[in-house]
């Protein structure tokens, strides 16, 4: 984690207050100990502390009364301030004296080492270093309907070798720590606070496999929810198939969501491009699935990486069909993303997704969404036209449209992406949908899209 410049380590006094929050939350009754430090300190992360940690340091270290955690969190998180200069209901004196004594909010991210703005729809791409000199990669998604969603790292590098993977293709270097973890969807919170914005989604879908780091990623993952007010269900924790992490956080009290790389239907192929399959192979994985949906109740998202000719053609689809189907996966939604392509891999992006995702909503009624890279050409009109992408609309369906493509084709392709989207609670004015998540009648469904095919000149899922 971070070096402590004096004395102690930074990496030890990380670890000692990781392990003090865990026993923490056990019903013992026990108080936790802190890592007592000597003068001078050198760098320390205040912003690495958990509440728990963070009172007892404030107290028993900094000889301050407990309120003055609850002020120091306020700054920090409620109005993304990191500079104790800038926290003026503290002390002047205490302020000073922290700074002093190298305290420091943020402090295991030593720097950024490369940023990408999007012209087109505002995503941030960022390259972190670490303060051992690892560098990690954190991207935040801007949305038109407000929604603000970080996606961060778990792992600097990825051990799990899935070869149309780059971060794959890099190898493993080693896990991260919670307080390394957190404080990626910290920065970005901090930075939306100070204008006026707020973090509503995280998703674990940076490098590393976040399930081979189980115990920092739930440690990051709760404090995200408590700390930055990040609702649980919109934590998404994704996995290549660690069946025994699954079933493990079926048990947990925190309900995030499980999104799972699946890309191929069956051993042979899924165990070519994901070695991961060879360990725990579709029967195992979906096994782990229905033990979780059975314990949770909760919906499963399958990630699809459409590769050319490879897994983006309706046999394909038929194939995951089935086999889903076959393993009783009773609430499913199926991201299909078109393959970014890279220098270790030779497989192609795929411009086949739309009859993949239609023949999965029609044939099986599963759920499918055509996805498209933040950044990307339809990112751009999805900006402009004020489009939800990620809440199930199909781009193509209005420009095809107004291509002079049948208002029917056109709406069928909208509805093979988002019926299960575009009906209940998402989507409560539109004449004549269907409630729940399952759409079994889609005539009032079809309607609505009609009629905002014709009266809006676009379909929104607002």
């Amino acid at each position: 984690m971070l070096r402590r410049m004096a004395l102690l380590s930074l990496a030890t006094a990380a670890r000692a207050l990781s392990s003090t929050a865990r026993r923490a939350a056990k019903p013992s009754g026990a108080k936790p100990k802190v890592l007592r430090r000597k003068e001078p300190p050198g760098v320390f992360d205040v912003g690495s502390l958990d509440r728990q940690a963070l009172e007892t340091f404030v107290v028993d270290d900094l000889k301050q009364p407990k309120f003055r955690a609850k002020q120091l969190r306020e700054w920090i998180y409620d109005k993304g301030v990191d500079d104790f200069g800038n926290m003026t209901n503290l002390p002047a004196k205490w302020r000073t004296d922290m700074i002093g004594k190298g305290l420091t909010v943020g402090g295991t991210i030593a720097g950024t080492r490369a940023e990408q703005v999007s012209r087109r729809d505002g995503t941030i791409k960022r390259a972190y270093e670490l303060r051992d000199g690892s560098v990690i990669e954190s991207v935040l998604m801007p949305y038109k309907d407000g929604r603000r969603t970080a996606c961060i790292s778990s792992q600097a590098g990825c051990g799990m070798g899935c070869t149309f993977c780059a971060t794959g293709q890099m190898g493993f270097s080693r896990h991260l720590t919670s307080a390394e973890i957190f404080e990626q969807a910290s920065r970005f919170s901090r930075e939306l606070r100070r204008r006026g914005e707020r973090l509503s989604n995280v998703v674990f879908m940076g490098m590393g496999e976040p399930l081979a780091n189980y115990n920092n990623v739930l440690e990051a993952a709760r404090r995200i929810h408590d700390e930055l007010g990040v609702g649980a269900r919109h934590i998404t924790i994704s996995t290549v198939g660690l069946a025994r992490g699954i079933e493990k956080l079926a048990d947990e009290d925190i309900p995030v969501t499980l999104a799972v790389s699946l890309h191929q239907a069956d051993d042979e192929s899924r165990s070519a491009i994901m070695p991961v399959n060879r360990r725990y192979d579709l029967e195992t994985l979906l096994s782990s699935i229905n033990t979780y949906q059975r314990k949770t109740k909760r919906r499963v998202t399958f990630e699809w990486a459409a590769i050319q000719g490879e897994n983006d053609d309706e046999q394909a689809a038929r194939k995951l069909g089935r086999l889903l189907k076959q393993h009783s996966v009773r609430d499913a939604h199926v991201n299909v993303i078109p393959l970014n392509p890279t220098k270790g891999f030779s497989g192609k992006k795929s411009s086949n997704v739309d009859t993949f995702c239609r023949t999965l909503q029609d044939e099986f009624r599963i759920s499918a969404t055509p996805r498209v890279r933040r950044g990307s050409a339809w990112a751009e009109w999805e900006r402009q036209e004020g489009v939800r992408s990620d809440e199930g609309l199909q781009r193509e369906a209005w420009v095809r449209a107004q291509k002079g493509v049948r208002e029917d084709d056109a709406l069928r392709l909208c509805l093979s992406a988002s019926a299960d989207t575009m009906c209940g609670a998402r989507l409560p004015n539109v004449a004549g949908a269907p409630a729940g998540h399952e759409v079994r009648e889609r005539r009032g469904l079809r309607r609505g899209l009609r009629l905002q095919l014709g009266q809006r000149d676009r379909v929104l899922t607002t």
